[in-house]
């Protein structure tokens, strides 16, 4: 009779484990809590580095934060401009970024990853993105992302690539800014990427280290160019505050 209820206890906790690596929702739920996070190192450029430990799950989350001046909106238009990430990426000439689909409520989107590693696959997912109306009212999320399961709505599409890749089915990202004293905000991107195959363990930790480092830093620089380019085209034509219209000739 013991021997039973522990066996369902086992199975339940199983199935558990399993439905949580599948189901988005819960993982960005995770992701964005604040409590459990621990400080790991802060880097050079002032941002700072934590990690989660997450129920059943042998790898990490990560995440990687910063003070900064940078408009909340200009971070996430950078990151939803799928089309454009070959413009300002450090590692442009390892991704390649397809946009398959654009509707009022999200963007699906491809990516292949050149692993330079001897003897790895290497890597490709699908994925969707949601952007989320930023303002001092909302829960502070910029953009969250999924993968999207192989077998989805794009298996025909995937079936066409490189049949040698591994493809990811479980990982997420959530992008959010924080206000902080006027024209500041703290920007943070939290990450769980489950990269599949035979990487071990304590590679693929630093592998996801490094990627979100990056990605964070290019994104931030990325927006604070694009924003400095508004500013200056803003100076340089100034509002017409004569009432008069002007004319070129």
């Amino acid at each position: 009779m013991q021997n039973n209820y522990f066996r369902k206890i086992l199975i339940f906790f199983f199935f558990f484990i399993v439905l949580w690596g599948k189901n988005f929702d819960t993982l960005l739920d995770t992701l964005n809590q604040e409590e459990r996070w621990i400080t790991v190192n802060y880097l050079n450029d002032g941002s700072r580095f934590e990690k989660m430990t997450l129920i059943g799950k042998d790898l990490y989350a990560v995440k990687v934060s910063k003070k900064t001046n940078i408009y909340p909106n200009y971070i996430r238009n950078v990151i939803m401009k799928l089309d454009r990430y070959g413009e300002f990426l450090s590692n442009a000439n390892t991704i390649s970024s397809e946009v398959l689909k654009i509707t009022n409520d999200y963007v699906d989107g491809f990516q292949h990853i050149q692993v330079s590693l001897p003897f790895f696959s290497d890597r490709q997912y699908c994925f969707r993105m949601i952007e989320y109306e930023w303002s001092k009212d909302s829960n502070n999320v910029l953009v969250d992302w999924y993968l999207l399961d192989k077998e989805g709505d794009y298996a025909s599409f995937i079936d066409q690539k490189d049949h040698n890749a591994v493809y990811l089915n479980i990982g997420a990202g959530s992008w959010s800014a924080k206000p902080l004293d006027e024209g500041h905000y703290e920007v943070s991107y939290r990450l769980y990427m489950d990269p599949g195959g035979s990487i071990p363990d304590f590679l693929t930790q630093r592998i996801n280290a490094i990627s979100i480092i990056n990605l964070f830093q290019d994104v931030l620089l990325e927006a604070k160019r694009r924003m400095k380019v508004q500013e200056q085209q803003k100076l340089s034509s100034p509002e017409n505050t004569t009432g008069l219209r002007s004319y070129r000739f």
